[in-house]
């Protein structure tokens, strides 16, 4: 995969051009997508010798990052390379190829290029593309469709091609573009193609956007080194922490969307899910905020919210590419939305967008959830974060998320200084005193997993058991009882199960969770352990991508994994719990004794930018900027810490 903010390619490292995609549009989730548009398969290149027979590869390499893709290789004297990258901030995607002859006599070919076109409208995005034509423009390849008029694109190198052919079949326009080539001994000859595509303006506006990014571009830029920031960098003498922590930030990058019907937002997983969901974002925010993506997660945040306002408060859980609602929202996610704004503030101290997002919040809590349960119950009904057929009608996860959602609702009132109507923490606590009294089950030592409408509580025995333990709602004693239940039956060498003895398969949000947990109840090694098995699955399948389940599987890069592992080492084993809008960051590391000291450079909390040094007993704080001093607090004293100061404490000394 490379992507930019607003289109992105998905295929094989092979180079090798077949389907990709099993649940959504099958065999069309990869390829060329410029949302909610696809336009491709992706771009072939051959090489081909003077009688025009393919010329074999040999020594060939593959080099990937998040926004380069590598081809090198040779034949016989012929070197040759090609370099594709997804223009940052453009619908365009750029190649780079170059030949060289390392001989000593000339050498003479054509360059082949083969592109399978096709227009595509999005997953359920009710757009159906058709009758589309494409043509030779002097030295281009313009195509449009004949059902959504607006869809164009425009494909070429400054360069005119030799030879042009448009040939349909199987489903496809079959293009193809030759270049001959004669090249003297020791000569190197360069060809920067570039795709533009157009959502609303057709063949003409995507050759006008061909041209414009080409007068920027070619002859001129290198794409080579196209390389993205990596915004948030830790920096420790464990390679493999520094490693893993740069990845889950460049997959954040790499997850980063701006599409026209919808706006910025964090794409939730490919191939199958480049939608905007409703709890993806909400699990996300935090990682994503300490991670420096503030301007993604407040648009996603105001997106969601602006969707809920038209639904009574009611998040969406799936949000298609142009804009539709696919599913409008399982019963928990309403309360993550509100945890996620109080999470945005902690981080950003944004008060402005938060007092836009308060009034969501607060019909969503106060007016939505309570309809939700129905006449005389306490709590909601319906699907939550697990979605499965044969449980009781009200679902664990829902319940722990209501009480938590009504707690960050309290905070985002007394944070705005606005009126408590109706008692949102008394109204959490009473709720929070019935989930106690009505959920625990203690011949079993855990919460059940669901209840029935007359209230009988029914064990599964699903994931969502870590819940009431990170949400913080278990009691200590049973709090112990569920974690050493957890651990005893719960969990494989990988995390935490999705049900135990029926679905052993292990995602990362729950292991995630788990890793939080574990570090709140000061398990320092088992929350590291478990936020080391989300960053292995960087090193399983896709390299370098954060899967959707351990070690791979399902989603082959998955925003909440990469957001997850950030909150985890960020908030979890750092112990960082900033308050963005009062100017606090308060430190309570979870570090194993012997770990060497982490430092984060560049951390952002709200106009705040730090640098951070954290070691099992001391602390350094480095305040680059801000605008006004900021209050530290660690190893339970207080310091004020000026603009431009930097100030170093012990633990247990400070």
């Amino acid at each position: 995969m490379i992507a930019g903010s607003r289109l992105y390619v998905l295929g094989y490292g092979s180079g090798q051009l077949a389907p990709i995609g099993a649940e959504h549009l099958v065999g069309l989730m990869g390829g060329i997508w410029c949302h909610p548009l696809r336009v491709g398969d992706g771009v072939r290149l051959e090489l081909l010798a003077a009688d025009g027979e393919v010329l074999p590869m040999h020594q060939a390499v593959l080099s990937e990052s998040p926004a380069l893709l590598r081809w090198d290789w040779s034949t016989g004297d012929l070197a040759a390379s090609r370099s594709d990258v997804v223009l940052p901030d453009e619908p365009a995607l750029a190649l780079d190829v170059r030949l060289r002859n390392n001989g000593n006599t000339p050498l003479s070919g054509t360059l082949q290029l083969d592109l399978p076109l096709r227009f595509d409208g999005a997953w359920m995005g009710g757009l159906h593309g058709g009758g589309a034509r494409y043509w030779q423009h002097e030295r281009l390849l313009l195509g449009e469709d004949g059902q959504q008029p607006g869809w164009g694109l425009a494909f070429g190198s400054d360069l005119t091609p030799d030879e042009v052919t448009i040939a349909p079949g199987g489903g496809y326009t079959h293009t193809t573009l030759r270049y001959h080539f004669a090249l003297a001994a020791a000569v190197e000859q360069r060809w920067q193609f570039l795709l533009a595509v157009e959502h609303a303006a057709g063949a003409a506006g995507a050759l006008d956007r061909w041209q414009q990014i080409a007068d920027r571009t070619l002859q001129t830029a290198d794409f080579g080194s196209a390389e993205r920031s990596t915004r948030l960098q830790l920096i420790s003498e464990n390679a493999a922490l520094d490693r893993d922590m740069a990845l889950a930030v460049a997959n954040l990058e790499l997850l980063s969307a701006n599409y026209p019907q919808v706006g910025r937002y964090f794409l939730a997983g490919l191939p199958e899910y480049p939608q905007l969901f409703g709890c993806d974002t909400t699990y996300s925010v935090p990682g994503a905020l300490a991670a420096g993506f503030t301007t993604t997660t407040n648009a996603a945040l105001q997106t969601l919210a602006r969707y809920a306002d038209r639904a009574c408060g009611r998040v969406p859980h799936e949000i298609t590419t142009n804009g539709r609602i696919f599913h409008p929202g399982n019963a928990q996610e309403t309360p993550q939305f509100t945890i996620a704004v109080w999470d945005y503030l902690r981080w950003t101290g944004d008060m402005p967008t938060v007092r836009t997002l308060f009034p969501v919040c607060r019909d969503g809590m106060i007016e939505l959830m309570p309809a939700l349960c129905g006449h005389d119950r306490l709590y909601p009904y319906g699907d939550g974060m697990v979605e499965r057929m044969g449980m009781g009608s009200r679902k664990l996860d829902s319940a722990c998320y209501y009480i938590a959602g009504l707690r960050a609702l309290a905070e985002l009132a007394d944070a705005l200084a606005l009126p408590d109507l109706v008692g949102y923490r008394e109204h959490a606590d009473d709720l929070h005193a019935a989930f106690e009294r009505d959920w625990w089950m203690e011949d079993e030592g855990l919460y059940a997993d669901s209840l029935h409408s007359d209230g009988r509580p029914q064990l599964d025995r699903h994931w969502t058991a870590v819940l009431p333990l990170q949400l913080n709602l278990a009691a200590p004693e049973r709090a112990a009882r569920v974690m050493q239940r957890i651990e005893d039956e719960f969990v494989n060498e990988w995390g935490l199960v999705h049900t135990v003895e029926r679905e052993e398969l292990v995602w990362t949000l729950p292991t995630g969770l788990l890793a939080l947990a574990a570090f709140a109840a000061g398990r320092a090694e088992r929350g590291l352990a478990l936020a080391n098995n989300i960053a292995l699955t960087a090193q399983h399948g896709t390299l370098g991508t954060f899967k959707e389940l351990i070690p791979q599987g399902l989603c082959f890069v998955q925003l909440w994994s990469a957001a997850l592992y950030v909150q985890a080492i960020v908030e979890g084993l750092l112990g960082l719990a900033p308050d963005a809008a009062r100017h606090i960051l308060r430190v309570k590391p979870c570090l194993p004794e012997s770990f060497a000291p982490v430092q984060l450079k560049e951390l952002h909390i709200g106009e705040h930018r730090l640098n951070i040094t954290v070691a099992p007993h001391n602390l350094r704080v480095e305040h680059l900027s801000g605008p006004q001093a900021m209050t530290v607090l660690y190893g339970g004293q207080t310091r004020t810490l000026e603009v431009g100061a930097m100030h170093e404490a012990q633990r247990d000394t400070l």
